[in-house]
């Protein structure tokens, strides 16, 4: 803390003049020596030969000598530029922890300060908070040191001659000024090593951790790392750090630790040099990985089960590894990439089937569908994802078109046991997770999200996925049901003002498409608990936003009661769907319904309470599912609307107005009404 870091520009310029004497001398050996083996009046014979061979190593020497002590100038300045930025870091967190009421030794020890005065009265002081300052000063120490140790690897490596002409004892004519480009040349030294399956000393692996701790968000680095790699050594490194992660567990008990801290840095470094792609490194790395996205390559994982691993699935694989799971990479590398796999898997149908499943916490760690694994890292940014969906050719695709058995499941026949091509255990996961992405404008892994209001493209997603799920039947994705039952909650307020319309041509969404939606939906317990609960939301809601004299928010209420249990019922009705086997659990605070006021959401807890009570009983009685009234079945739930409605719009006389008379007529009327839309016979 205490160093002179002026010191480092003032070599800097020292060695700059370096530079300047060697080109005056360059410029006098140039006329006194080698200019008398050169030109009409040259020195001649065999003697002037050999003369001139060696006086143009001289020569070249020279040049060589400049380009050397202008690289050390440029990487002390470099070094200074980094020493500065981070020691003020470094004074900037010690300050901050003095003013928090903490003391910080010369050594970089955090305490509490008696004398702070901040202590008592902010918690400073408390040993959680000293714990997290001390944690921040030993980043701020480690930052300061990993980047000494990179400076260390540039300086040491740039003097090194690799040149023939000098024998390897001259100066360094290919000499580099920028730090980070020496510590990727050395990194992919190490990695050309490991990814041959050699073994690294915990020295080495721990200045890999240390480089990419240091660079991986530096895009010279990240780039310089790539290109000594190329695609298909950076795939084939990938599978290797697999094999030592999931198999092998590490030559010579190299630590599973410092294979995955390698992997995530790896992963961080392709987010970072592949954040522009307008730029031409990228349409080179694009174009490479084209080629090797699609080549096969033996791996321990997959020889286990008699196969070999696509170029892409072990891309995608290690993109998933990186320190932010996915987050971080570009829109537009995320759209090219799988539009570049979609691509392959069209001219070559079946190229991603590997046998067995790659599902669940054992086995969900390889992306063996990489175009499902790239449309769940798109999840996590939903403006990406709705770009990208929101292109009907791709949802066409996705939804319709695609072949979506990736996975070679063993049958034993009579005589011989086979292969059978279908859908892998976790079946477009990253297809329900993108498409909840894109119509809702929430990260659906953000644990901490929240409603957000819908853009045009999220409606434009919300509307084709309905229409593209809709024309399924009942060949609609199972694994597509929560999702859906999320989406529709989500739009809350347009579901429900769709449900409750009399008058099909006004209703906002197509009623047709809408019902069939929801009746898919409603054969799965869990999507079937979301959807109805959620939308309890939607008519509670709409209920204290009415502030007319009118009953209107009431009878739409209780005709959306009766499009979701016709819905229901015709659900439960198909002999392919399992009686549920318990009532609905549902999550009042789940992220994409709107935030309510108080009042709302007290009546939204009513409602949705009284729902699940009914839900019970209808369990614990076993009513036929074939009684006409089926409204009843929901009596809880109506009356609790009724109530709801009831207490908003102070009615106080029900032999003048009955509320729940009137919420009864009307889901028995939104039961007909969707039987009609349906195209079902009355019962």
């Amino acid at each position: 803390m205490s160093a002179d870091l002026g010191t480092l520009t003032a070599a800097a310029e020292r060695w700059d003049g370096m530079a300047g004497e060697f080109a005056k001398q360059e410029r006098a050996y140039r006329t006194g020596v080698y200019g008398v083996c050169v030109g009409p009046a040259a020195w001649a014979g065999m003697s002037a030969e050999a003369a001139h061979g060696r006086f143009a190593v001289t020569l070249e020497e020279f040049a060589c000598a400049q380009t050397e002590a202008r690289a050390v100038a440029s990487l002390l300045r470099d070094a200074h530029a980094q020493f500065v930025d981070l020691k003020g870091r470094l004074t900037a967190v010690r300050r901050e922890a003095a003013a928090a009421g903490l003391r910080v030794s010369e050594r970089g020890l955090v305490s509490a300060d008696p004398g702070g005065g901040h202590a008592s009265g902010s918690g400073g002081g408390h040993e959680p908070d000293v714990h997290s300052w001390q944690a921040r000063i030993d980043k701020a120490v480690r930052d300061v040191t990993d980047a000494d140790t990179g400076v260390r690897t540039a300086l040491t490596a740039v003097v090194v001659d690799s040149g023939p002409s000098a024998g390897g004892r001259g100066f360094n004519g290919g000499a580099l000024g920028d730090v980070e480009k020496y510590e990727a040349v050395e990194a992919d030294r190490l990695l050309a090593r490991l990814s041959r399956g050699a073994h690294l000393s915990d020295r080495e692996l721990a200045e890999l951790e240390r480089t990419f701790r240091d660079n991986a968000a530096d895009v010279e680095f990240s780039r310089t790392l790539l290109d000594g790699l190329g695609a298909d050594g950076t795939i084939r490194l990938t599978n290797q750090l697999n094999d030592l992660l999931q198999v092998r567990g590490g030559p010579g008990g190299t630590s599973p630790r410092a294979c995955s801290a390698i992997e995530s840095g790896l992963a961080d470094s392709l987010a970072t040099a592949t954040r522009d792609t307008h730029s031409d490194w990228y349409r080179r790395w694009r174009a490479e990985m084209r080629e090797a996205g699609t080549e096969r390559a033996a791996t321990d994982a997959q020889g286990a089960r008699l196969d070999r691993a696509v170029g892409y699935q072990s891309l995608v694989t290690l993109m998933r590894h990186g320190h932010g799971h996915g987050h971080g990479y570009a829109p537009g590398m995320l759209e090219d990439l799988t539009d570049d796999m979609i691509a392959a898997e069209r001219r070559e149908p079946g190229i991603w089937r590997l046998k067995g499943t790659y599902a669940g916490r054992h086995d969900g760690w390889f992306a063996n569908d990489p175009v499902d694994g790239a449309l769940g890292l798109m999840s996590r940014d939903p403006g990406t994802a709705a770009h990208y969906l929101s292109d009907e050719g791709r949802m066409t695709y996705l939804m319709k078109d695609r072949d979506w058995e990736v996975t070679l499941h063993v049958r034993e026949g009579p005589t011989a046991t086979r292969y059978v091509a279908g859908p892998d255990a976790d079946d477009r996961a990253g297809l329900g997770a993108a498409l909840q992405a894109a119509a809702t404008g929430i990260d659906p892994s953000d644990r901490h999200a929240h409603y957000v209001s819908h853009g045009a493209p999220n409606e434009a997603v919300f509307r084709s996925a309905l229409r593209q799920l809709a024309d399924r039947g009942d060949e609609f994705p199972a694994s597509l049901r929560r999702p859906m039952a999320n989406i529709l909650v989500n739009h809350g307020a347009t579901v429900h003002a769709s449900m409750s319309e009399i008058d099909i041509a006004r209703s906002p969404l197509d009623q047709g498409e809408l019902f069939e939606v929801t009746k898919q939906v409603s054969k799965d317990e869990g999507a079937y608990g979301a959807l109805n609960g959620g939308l309890n939301q939607a008519m509670v809601s709409t209920i204290h936003a009415d502030h007319g004299h009118s009953a209107d928010s009431l009878t739409r209420a209780g005709r959306t009661v009766g499009f979701l249990e016709e819905a229901r019922l015709q659900a439960q009705g198909d002999p392919k769907t399992a009686e549920f086997e318990a009532k609905p659990l549902f999550d009042k605070a789940i992220s994409y319904i709107p935030v309510a006021s108080d009042d709302v959401q007290a009546g939204f807890d009513y409602v949705t309470d009284k729902w699940l009570e009914d839900e019970q009983e209808r369990l614990d009685e076993k009513q036929a599912d074939a009684n006409f009234q089926a409204y009843s079945a929901r009596n809880g739930q109506l009356m609790a609307l009724a109530a709801e409605w009831q207490k908003t719009h102070h009615v106080t006389d029900p032999a003048y107005f009955n509320p729940r008379e009137e919420i009864s007529d009307s889901a028995d009327a939104g039961i007909g009404h969707a039987r009609g839309v349906s195209g079902e016979r009355p019962r």
